[in-house]
């Protein structure tokens, strides 16, 4: 399966234990598979 991230780099492994705040949905690392979205 292929995600997207609203990022520049590539994320080989996410690190959902070091969220800085809450975020729309809570603390986490948000991916979708539309990469429009992420683009924006």
């Amino acid at each position: 399966m292929i995600v997207y991230h609203g990022s520049n780099v590539i994320v080989n492994l996410p690190d959902t234990e070091h969220s800085f705040r809450a975020l729309d949905f809570g603390k986490g690392f948000y991916v979708t598979t539309v990469k429009e979205q992420a683009a924006r």
